[in-house]
């Protein structure tokens, strides 16, 4: 809690809350504070969520809190409810069934109240009497401290918390703070006497291990008072457990345990004197750095959506820097150059506003200081110029910047004192060889269009043995197993190695049009939290739950036209099939699995990227197939389907077999001899795929592969078992896995036999058996990735293509698959002023504006360098196509951290033109006709035999179509 200058409070206000829909349309609530309204959320799952709220708050007073649901409704039998499990006032819980709480039913006019409830089952008001205890007078903050202290650490998380820690110095805690899962720097200021030594300790104190993760604290170094020490240094030791000096070991940087990270640190790091010393004044003061002029701001922001409140410095409206604020006070110092002696006005502009999920975004000015001379943003020199920088919409200047818009601050000459007369030195230095500057440019590109998964928009259907697109053509879906998201780490594999999008695109270039997706229920519990992603690589998945990142990859699936197959794999988290053989557990009955499957349903419907649902993964015994038990997968099937086809007819639903049928043993999931007895069929026809798993000798030498013809024997097993579907016209067949090292002649020659056989080459003798637009059987190979210990992947352990692999199975390729561009390039142009007799670098990235990293461009960053004497560099950054109708959007390439050299522009701006548009229509001409401008004059220079008025005439026609477009773009 923070105390603002009129003496109110910052507050947040959680409320926990799930709902149900009706109609498409989820529950909606607003939060009232004494009558005031703090916002409105969309309660959008049936698992409980955190929707958060700030306010300011008058402290030691009770307050009226109302969660006021306000779309109550019935549709087609379906009620929609808002049910909501508590509130949270800055940390503290009160229960909806608390004395605390009252349910104003209806107009909540006061005239129908019952106690409180979780279920909101009318419109109404949730109404929470808060005792001033939630609201306490905050204490204010110690003084700063004489001694600094810098943490570098981070953690791992378990159960959807990150490891906590505390700072204590000789036992006694000085600070305390929760580690996140990248490196960070922890800053303490804290006190501690001079000249003496003191011990300096980490305490880890929350270990845990939560369905399959294990919570632990990483510390990477420890710097005291400018001094680093690594966490393996001889003076550290790690004091396991209590800290009692019971059970020392020497210090390492993984905490995996309970415990203090103990640094005898002696009094070389706590240096200077207890005594105050008078000060003495230097004869000649420090000549600043950069620039003329130091202007200090000291803010925070209130962060929305994982981001925070982002500002920009400008000097009578010219930008001279930036940056993102912290949720914890900080100074922000620049060093800029401003006309001495002359008035100007310091504008601070906040430019991202926004509001998500019930969090508001938020910047908080406290202070600006220029030159030593401090401002309060409530000083009568300060105004508030609301939304743009116009003067149209000005206020008095406050703390809360809580619109776009900026802070201005009109600063007397006073603020910038000195001479502009320059004096001459009577010896002048020797002239030293001027820096170049950088600049980006500004780059325009139309916006790519088209799909390119040679299936059709819109959903599957089945006819006969065949799957169908909506153009009534049939198609095949030869794809990837992309496991890692059931079990332990909650995410697909390899994100720690690349990008979502990189890999999703490696898919794509590969040919493979399909990606058969695993997850567990367990991952769907409610803030399940993915681990083992780097998030430099992925920057926006951070903060996103496990199932937040399923939208992502079904989002940019959805963009370069490859289709999603959700599979149910296993119930709690791990690896394989459920160790019970069937397709729920205790802990995860059918009822919740088919909850679960419901879900998914309705929040992937109407998107055609999403195209079926592989009910379970791996029946087997004591799986049973028809016969009416307990265990009767093929029922349970058309329950699970039939449930999912309540809310959505549009999927797939792909059954897989058992393991036995009437002592006729096959792969797991891979038995479908019972169907002759017992067909699966649901409410909307035209959906059933049934799918088989089929492996190689290397995973288990079934007898089959004994036999004195092997291979040449397989093709007639394969009828038996599944052929006969597709050879019928009876049911389409997926064979959603198989896969294979291929390290042994026997798989080697088990491999092709399979392709040529799921290619529609029935008998084996080199010639597909179809008739003319027919396909054969659909695959999703295993695995992606390389973490399958008995097949591996299409990635080698170096998260390389294994061609040995690829090439194995590529014959298999839905032949209309086709991997053409859906990305086009928006190139920047870095430009260093002049030649340098140095290496110059900078670090660029991209930054969001209205185009969003992910959904519409690929995020990049890194770092240029400029070799003694060049002069040019370019970056290529993806704009990706959309189905979406959108304008014209932005995003920006931003310079940093020059060497070198200094930064003149630093921000490029980067501009999508949606494909169609005029817009796209002038930038397309035009650089058409200057290519063919240039094409021209290069043909006329090569051929010196060419008419001349030919050359001149082209040039005209091309340099007039230009004009005339840069003069209606102008228009």
């Amino acid at each position: 809690m923070a105390t603002t200058t009129t003496g109110l409070v910052d507050t947040t206000f959680v409320v926990n809350a799930s709902g149900q829909a009706a109609g498409g349309i989820w529950p909606q609530f607003r939060l009232l504070l004494d009558g005031v309204n703090l916002g409105q959320a969309t309660v959008s799952s049936t698992s409980a969520g955190r929707y958060t709220f700030k306010a300011q708050v008058a402290p030691d007073q009770a307050h009226k809190l109302q969660i006021v649901y306000f779309n109550d409704g019935s549709v087609n039998g379906q009620d929609r409810n808002l049910l909501v499990k508590s509130v949270e006032v800055n940390g503290k819980t009160v229960d909806s069934t608390s004395s605390l709480v009252t349910y104003d039913r209806g107009a909540a006019d006061g005239q129908d109240v019952i106690p409180g409830q979780e279920g909101m089952w009318w419109d109404g008001s949730l109404d929470f009497a808060l005792t001033k205890d939630y609201f306490p007078v905050p204490t204010p903050p110690a003084p700063a401290g004489n001694t600094q202290v810098i943490l570098n650490l981070q953690g791992n998380p378990a159960g959807g918390t990150n490891a906590h820690f505390n700072l204590l110095i000789d036992g006694k805690k000085v600070g305390e703070g929760v580690a996140g899962t990248s490196a960070k720097d922890y800053v303490f200021s804290i006190n501690a006497s001079a000249d003496q030594a003191h011990k300096v300790q980490i305490q880890y104190d929350n270990d845990g291990f939560v369905n399959g993760q294990d919570r632990n604290l990483l510390v990477n170094k420890i710097t005291i008072n400018g001094k680093s020490v690594l966490p393996t240094d001889s003076i550290v030791t790690y004091d396991k457990g209590a800290l009692d000096g019971k059970d020392v070991v020497p210090g390492q940087s993984g905490m995996w345990w309970n415990g203090t990270l103990v640094v005898d640190a002696d009094k070389g790091f706590f240096p200077g004197s207890s005594t105050p010393t008078n000060p003495t004044t230097p004869t000649t003061p420090p000549a600043p750095v950069t620039g003329t002029t130091q202007v200090v701001l000291n803010l925070q922001g209130n962060e929305a959506g994982g981001t925070n409140a982002h500002f920009n410095l400008l000097i009578d409206g010219k930008k001279v820097g930036e940056g993102m604020a912290g949720t914890t006070a900080k100074d922000y110092v620049f060093s800029i150059n401003a006309t001495a002696d002359q008035a100007h006005k310091v504008q601070i502009q906040y430019d991202n506003d926004g509001f998500v999920n019930g969090q508001d975004r938020n910047l908080l000015v406290n202070k600006i200081t220029i030159n030593g001379k401090s401002v309060l943003p409530t000083d009568s020199i300060v105004t508030y110029d609301k939304g743009a920088l116009d003067g149209k919409d000005v206020i008095k200047g406050q703390q809360g910047m809580w619109w776009d818009g900026t802070l201005v601050v009109d600063a007397d000459k006073s603020f910038f004192p000195g001479s502009s007369n320059p004096t001459t030195p009577t010896n002048p230095p020797a002239p030293t060889p001027t820096k170049p500057t950088l600049t980006v440019s500004d780059v325009s590109v139309t916006e790519p269009t088209g799909k390119t998964s040679g299936i059709a928009p819109g959903f599957l259907h089945t006819e006969g043995g065949q799957i169908m697109d909506s153009s009534g053509k049939a198609v095949k879906l030869t794809g990837v197993n992309w496991f890692g998201s059931e079990g332990y780490a909650f995410a697909p594999q390899g994100l720690w190695m690349d990008s979502y999008q990189s890999h999703m695109n490696q898919m794509k270039d590969l040919g493979f049009n399909t990606i058969r997706l695993p997850y567990s229920d367990a991952m769907l519990d409610n803030g399940r939290m993915p681990t083992g992603i780097d998030y430099s690589k992925n920057p926006d998945l951070r903060g996103k739950t496990s199932l937040e990142v399923f939208d992502k990859i079904i989002d940019y699936a959805d963009k370069i036209g490859m289709k999603i197959i959700l599979d149910h794999h296993r119930s709690g988290d791990g690896a394989s099939a459920n160790e019970n053989g069937l397709w729920y557990t205790s802990q995860y009955p059918e009822s919740k699995m088919i909850e679960n499957w419901k879900m998914l349903a309705e929040r992937y419907k109407g998107n055609d990227a999403v195209i079926g649902a592989d009910l379970h993964n791996e029946p087997h015994n004591p799986a049973t197939w028809g016969d009416g038990g307990p265990n009767d997968w093929a029922r349970a099937a058309e329950r699970i389907g039939n449930a999912i086809q309540s809310v959505n007819k549009d999927w797939l639903l792909i059954v897989e077999g058992i393991e036995t049928y009437q002592n006729q043993w096959y792969w797991w999931g891979g038995n479908l001899l019972g169907e002759k007895n017992y067909e699966v069929k649901f409410n909307e026809p035209g959906k059933l795929v049934y799918s088989v798993h089929d492996y190689g000798p290397s995973l288990y030498m079934m007898d089959w592969f004994k036999a004195n013809n092997f291979p040449n024997n397989m093709p007639a097993k394969w009828d038996q078992m599944w052929g006969h579907f597709i050879q019928n016209d009876e049911t389409p067949i997926l064979v959603g896995e198989f896969g294979s090292r291929m390290e042994t002649a026997i798989d080697k020659a088990w491999m092709p036999k399979l392709i040529q056989y799921m290619n529609g080459d029935w008998n084996g003798d080199g010639k597909i058996d179809l008739a003319a637009g027919d396909q054969g059987a659909s695959w999703t190979y295993w695995a992606w990735s390389p973490g399958s210990g008995d097949t591996g992947g299409i990635m080698n352990d170096s998260w390389q293509v294994d061609y040995n692999k690829y090439n194995a199975i590529k014959a298999g390729l839905y032949s209309s698959t086709a991997a053409s561009p859906v990305t086009t390039d928006a190139v920047f142009t870095i430009k260093l002023s002049q030649a340098y007799n140095q290496t110059v670098t900078v670090d660029y990235a991209t930054a969001d504006g209205t185009a969003k990293a992910g959904s519409d461009y690929l995020a990049t960053s890194g770092k240029l360098t400029f070799a003694a004497g060049e002069t040019t560099k370019t970056v290529a950054v993806k704009v990706l196509s959309d189905d979406v109708v959108e304008g014209v959007e932005t995003f920006n390439l931003k310079l940093s951290n020059p060497t070198q050299a200094t930064i003149a522009d630093g921000t490029g701006v980067g501009t999508i033109n949606p494909p169609g548009s005029a817009q796209a229509l002038s930038a397309d001409l035009l650089a058409h006709a200057l290519a063919q401008d240039t094409a021209t004059a290069q043909s006329a220079d090569a051929q010196t035999a060419l008419d001349l008025s030919t050359v001149d005439v082209a040039h005209m026609m091309a340099m007039d179509a230009a004009n005339l477009l840069l003069e209606h773009q102008a228009a």
